[in-house]
């Protein structure tokens, strides 16, 4: 990924700015104003030292050594009674010596339980001696510009923690979606640790960063992380919902849709049908434009992954379509992702 460098405004030096002068009732306000961004600020760096002192007790270092070499990073404790710890599958992947340490310097061996290549989740079971987990934040309560913190393990330096704001939500990298983008600083080390609301609320796990730019960070969303959490609890392994569509736009164009007849621009477009899957035996085609699923509007790829991947394989999946203008419905049969799209 190519970025270009742009260099800030520079700052002016209030030496330089021109005196005006104020009296009476303007100077009285001036002076509130002051005192109210004052104690804003201070409000504000109160729930920040909060939050951090929440979330830090949570957050773990985790150490793995095996076959594919050593790994450091971070993890979450997501449920301490169970002793369940969440982390990054490429910390842990392939290692069988797992060690888990403690905010307060306890340090226990851990047991990989299940991990997922494809959404680079893991859980590890161990002994927490303290009994401090975090809640899972709802999704529907993330908004860009909200304050994060981000807390973990960066080039050992152990529980760090750095503030920034939710960039954007609903990012697709690669094979992942639905990633939450911030800019709080994230260094390797970090992967696996916490992004977690001023509430003490875990909203996402680092799990990337785009090294050639600054400030971009990556985190796993929580929606997902309890996707999985539920997933490694039953199954012991990842489960990937499919219905066999591939190459999707995330926003249909204005020329598209007045090639499709399409009624507005929200949809995804069905660039190909997989031959054999779920979607072509329902009846779909290419081209075919969805419009919802399960009752949900889908006008985003990542809008169509996160309703699939919240549908139980086996299950029937309700599509809204628009085929040549006309609209119409078909019943999907969700199936489990084959392990070709997995290595």
């Amino acid at each position: 990924m190519h970025l270009t460098k742009v260099s800030t405004l520079p700052t002016v030096p209030i030496r330089y700015l021109r005196k005006v002068s104020v009296t009476g009732r303007a100077a009285a306000w001036m002076g509130k104003g002051n005192i109210m961004n004052e104690h804003m600020g201070l409000q504000v760096s109160r729930e920040i030292q909060e939050a951090a002192a929440k979330v830090g007790p949570a957050v773990v270092r985790v150490e793995a050594e095996g076959a594919a070499g050593v790994g450091m990073g971070s993890g979450v404790l997501v449920d301490a009674a169970r002793g369940e710890v969440v982390t990054n599958a490429h910390v842990v992947h392939e290692r069988d010596e797992v060690a888990v340490t403690f905010h307060d310097g306890v340090t226990r061996g851990g047991e990989v339980v299940a991990y997922d290549r494809l959404y680079d989740l893991a859980l590890v079971r161990t002994r927490p001696p303290v009994q401090r987990d975090l809640a899972l934040a709802s999704a529907e309560d993330l908004r860009p510009g909200e304050l994060v913190l981000a807390v973990g393990n960066p080039f050992g330096f152990d529980w760090t923690v750095t503030l920034g704001v939710v960039s954007a939500v609903e990012r697709m990298v690669g094979p992942l979606d639905g990633l939450v983008q911030t800019d709080a600083a994230i260094n390797p080390g970090n992967s696996g640790g916490a992004l977690a609301d001023l509430e003490g609320r875990l909203v996402g796990i680092p799990t990337m960063i785009v090294a050639a730019g600054q400030n971009l960070g990556f985190a796993i969303p929580a929606w997902q992380v309890e996707l999985a959490l539920g997933q490694f609890r039953q199954l012991g392994r990842a489960q990937h919902p499919w219905i066999g569509i591939r190459g999707a736009t995330e926003v249909v164009s204005p020329e598209i849709a007045a090639m499709l007849e399409l009624p507005e621009q929200r949809g995804v477009v069905a660039v190909t049908v997989e031959e054999g899957g779920p979607a072509e035996a329902a009846g779909l085609i290419a081209f075919d434009v969805i419009t919802a699923a399960g009752g949900t509007p889908t006008p985003s790829l990542a809008a169509l992954r996160r309703v699939v991947r919240g549908t139980p394989v086996g299950e029937a999946l309700e599509l809204r379509i628009v085929r040549h203008g006309n609209p119409a419905t078909r019943q999907v049969r969700v199936r489990e992702l084959p392990p070709v799209y997995t290595r």
